[in-house]
């Protein structure tokens, strides 16, 4: 019997699994309305039971001779006949609201599927208004036994309106989607109401729900790539924002007036804070156009440019140390030379004060330490929030370009910052 429903319903049987097999593996993609695609399923395997089991009865039940065991098929029969006459409509709402998920008047919908079911369900208590078993076990249709014709008539009448709107309200594509699901399920129920076709309602309906379940996954994959595009975007902008705020023009301007100023009385540190000042402003200008990683040597060389362009505004000079026990390893631009900037600002003041920058790694990381003793506490909250934008900024893209972190540690006397880097050798 399983062997021979089987034979009848393969590719039926087939086409679900297959769908339910797309749906578990794409479970956690927020798709609207694909709740239902469990649920059509299921209804789908018991329609196409119900339909076979439906035949099996009648056949079976022709050679027997005994009242007992005849009663027993019309029972049966009325029992998968309620069912199967019940479920056909509802595949075909729950298929329009898969379909349209955001369809008005969902509720008023429903309507005439409900009163299908209700006639069909309540017609052994009714004398067979809809439907009933006679003693030779034959179906004969009711007062209102074209019930469910009506109503699948109604559903594909919306159909073939929303695969019209289709083009109007959606894109070319869903709208074409949408015309070869209408167009299938109504030529379907055409030729199986005039006896040219029999047993492809459930195969066609399978199909359909697949192809645009198929189809819902790919728009979500692509929206998805858009997300992560306008993320990717806002990111950069948000590093032009930075890198923006670090060349203020009151930086510039401040740093132009010292040159100017030395250029008088010591032409040759004139000269160095020149080149400092194109270090400087190569540094910025090379980490706006690019998110390659650059060597930790070349940081270096933006940090000294920036301490070199900065010296000239302090009596004395800027007191920072390096012990640097590894550099072979890739760092995004500008990601230390922010942190040497707040440590300056922090640490180093006319009393004096002091910076420290080591290297050092950990199994398969390297950690940067910038240490400062914290010469300047009283700091405005202006002064705090710019400060911050730099931190910030190198931890984002230590995150996204290095899966790498950032630790910030303060007390009262000195303040920590620790880079940790996954080991990227230079190439």
């Amino acid at each position: 019997m399983f062997m021979e429903f089987l034979s009848l319903n393969y590719m039926t049987v087939l086409i679900v699994i297959a769908l339910m097999i797309v749906y578990f593996v794409y479970r956690e993609y927020k798709i609207p309305s694909s709740g239902l695609v469990p649920i059509i399923s299921l209804i789908i395997l018991i329609n196409a039971t119900t339909y076979y089991l439906n035949i099996w009865s009648y056949e079976v039940s022709h050679p027997l001779t005994t009242s007992m065991d005849m009663a027993w098929h019309i029972k049966f029969r009325t029992i998968v006949s309620t069912i199967d006459y019940i479920i056909q409509p509802l595949i075909i709402m729950l298929e329009l609201q898969f379909v349209v998920p955001n369809m008005r008047h969902k509720l008023r919908l429903a309507i005439p599927a409900l009163l299908n079911a209700l006639i069909y369900a309540t017609s052994s208590l009714t004398g067979g208004l809809g439907f009933y078993i006679d003693e030779d076990n034959a179906y004969k249709r009711g007062p209102l036994g074209y019930t469910i014709f009506y109503v699948m008539i109604f559903y594909l009448c919306v159909f073939i309106y929303i695969s019209i709107r289709g083009f109007i309200d959606y894109s070319r594509t869903r709208g074409l989607l949408i015309v070869f699901i209408s167009f299938a399920i109504v030529l379907t129920m055409l030729l199986e109401a005039t006896a040219n076709v029999t047993g492809y309602v459930d195969e066609v309906t399978a199909i359909s729900v697949l192809v645009y379940y198929i189809y819902l996954i790919s728009v979500y994959q692509q929206e998805l790539k858009n997300s992560i595009a306008e993320k990717e975007l806002k990111i950069a902008k948000d590093k032009v924002d930075m890198l923006q705020e670090q060349i203020r023009p009151h930086f510039i301007f401040n740093s132009l007036n010292v040159i100017r100023a030395l250029i008088k009385r010591d032409p040759a540190k004139a000269i160095a804070g020149i080149d400092n000042f194109a270090g400087y402003l190569r540094g910025h200008v090379y980490a706006l156009k690019n998110n390659d990683l650059v060597t930790f040597e070349d940081e270096l060389v933006n940090v000294r440019a920036f301490i070199g362009l900065v010296q000239p505004t302090y009596d004395e000079p800027i007191d920072i140390t390096y012990d640097l026990n590894v550099t072979d390893f890739m760092i995004p631009p500008l990601s230390l030379e922010p942190i040497v900037e707040n440590a300056v600002k922090h640490g180093i003041d006319k009393t004096g004060g002091y910076i420290r920058i080591l290297t050092r790694q950990e199994n398969d990381t390297v950690v940067i330490t910038v240490l400062n003793s914290n010469a300047k506490v009283d700091y405005s909250e202006k002064e705090r929030a710019r400060l911050g934008v730099g931190l910030e900024n190198t931890r984002t893209r230590l995150k996204l370009l290095l899966n790498g972190s950032v630790e910030l540690l303060q007390t009262e006397a000195e303040t920590t910052v620790n880079m940790y880097i996954p080991v990227k050798k230079a190439d």
